[in-house]
């Protein structure tokens, strides 16, 4: 074994290489604890850069690290080797902790320190497993709430290289710490990398524009939107992760782009340009949408989509373009079609104003009305019984027929009052099986509302 005599190092009783027998001085000292009688081992047990080395290799040896990290008495350099080992060997938590607990004047030279090692420990020439080179990317990130300001920009300094290089190849390595959180505490140098890295031939475009739509400001998303916008008018055939990848960006290029598509594409660019307008709240293109919406002219694929659209957008103007559809259309399914939209868009505040539009000298099938109306009330829950109550007095036939039918699945006992004085109504809607008016019906919904108290 070897040992500590006088500062020399011998081995054996015979003089040996010093830093070699350093080495095994220090792992006899954390393997055996100094524990021999004759000769105990100067100095095994103090923080030094041999013996953190050894520290993460032995049972007690994490314990050691975590006090040398703790202890103000050992210089912070030394302290910084003890963190990044015990990040070495999975304990980058208690790392966090301690380094939370310092005075900020302590800890912040401790932070410096431990910059370039968090640092050096994320790039190639370090050596280490992805895994390992990741957990250093996760303790530097975790460590920037807790440093300084200059430290701070150090750190997102060296970040940003090592996302953006995993980016170019397409992929997004995700730790303890997300490349989406990451990207949004850098805040705008990170928006400004990716709206450039999509301006370049890189395979995961789909991803980059996913974390520019969040993390990005309004510049940075409409510079990456116009990138792409660019890249995709150079494809003989757009793939589908650029359709979604423009339609998630967004903005105005993006808005006319999409609908020059859907004006002018083949059909199949058309549908996907639909879809690509569905990926994000464009206010800009409401105008647009509820026209082909209701353009009977237009392919009933697009327009089942472009109701989609309007539904994402949404507000008072889609409402209101809505109950102009449901009031005008000639097509019966357009109509159900646009009532779902109505109810998507507005929910219960959609109930009477859609109902009412429908024309009062159609034809309704029974069972269109049940499947293609009640039901999607009832998934309104109850909040839409107020609306179901107000509509028993419309003067239009229909809502009234609608709103007992609906509440005999929505309403409550107390409800029989109001449905009761429907009894007399001998209003028939047109289409439904001959002598089941509107007063025999709510005579029914109330009776079966009674029971139920």
């Amino acid at each position: 074994m070897a040992f500590c005599e006088k500062g020399r190092v011998r081995s054996n009783g015979q003089a040996g290489e010093p830093v070699r027998a350093v080495r095994a001085a220090a792992r006899a000292c954390a393997l055996f604890g100094c524990l021999t009688a004759a000769v105990p081992l100067a100095g095994c047990e103090k923080p030094t850069a041999e013996n953190i080395q050894v520290w993460k290799t032995t049972e007690k040896g994490p314990a050691k690290l975590a006090e040398a990290l703790r202890d103000r008495g050992v210089d912070a350099k030394l302290r910084a080797q003890a963190a990044m080992a015990l990040v070495d060997i999975g304990k980058g938590d208690e790392v966090e902790a301690a380094l939370a607990a310092m005075p900020p004047s302590e800890r912040f030279d401790v932070v410096r320190a431990l910059v370039p090692l968090y640092v050096g420990a994320m790039g190639p020439a370090a050596g280490a497993t992805p895994e390992k080179a990741l957990a250093a990317r996760d303790a530097l990130f975790s460590m920037r709430p807790l440093a300084s300001p200059e430290d701070q920009a150090q750190i997102d300094a060296a970040l940003m290289p090592t996302i953006e290089a995993d980016l170019r190849v397409g992929r997004v390595r995700n730790g303890r710490q997300s490349v989406e959180k990451i990207l949004q505490t850098i805040g705008a140098p990170a928006g400004t990398m990716l709206a450039k890295l999509l301006g370049e031939p890189i395979p995961g475009y789909g991803a980059v524009a996913d974390l520019l739509a969040r993390v990005g400001d309004e510049n940075a998303r409409q510079m990456g939107a116009s990138a792409l916008v660019a890249r995709a008018g150079r494809e003989k055939t757009i793939p589908e992760a650029m359709w979604k990848a423009i339609g998630v960006l967004g903005g105005p290029a993006v808005v006319k782009f999409l609908e020059d598509k859907i004006q002018h594409g083949t059909h199949d660019e058309t549908v996907a340009a639909v879809r690509a307008l569905q990926q994000r709240r464009e206010p800009e293109a409401l105008p647009f949408a509820v026209r082909i919406a209701g353009d009977a002219k237009a392919d009933r694929a697009v327009r089942d989509e472009m109701f989609g659209v309007v539904e994402t957008i949404g507000g008072p103007q889609a409402k209101d373009g809505l109950v102009k559809i449901i009031q005008s259309d000639h097509d019966e399914l357009v109509r159900y079609r646009a009532f779902e939209s109505l109810l998507a868009v507005s929910k219960q505040d959609g109930i009477v104003p859609g109902l009412e539009a429908f024309p009062a000298s159609a034809t309704y099938k029974q069972v269109d009305v049940d499947d293609l109306l009640v039901k999607l009330i009832e998934k309104l829950g109850p909040a839409a019984r107020p609306a179901l109550l107000q509509a028993l007095d419309s003067k239009f036939p229909l809502a009234r027929m609608t709103a007992v039918m609906s509440l005999e699945r929505l309403g409550q006992a107390g409800d029989a009052a109001p449905l009761g004085k429907l009894g007399k109504d001998t209003t028939m809607i047109k289409g439904f099986p001959t002598g089941d008016t509107i007063g025999k019906e709510a005579t029914r919904v109330a009776g079966v509302l009674r029971s139920k108290g």
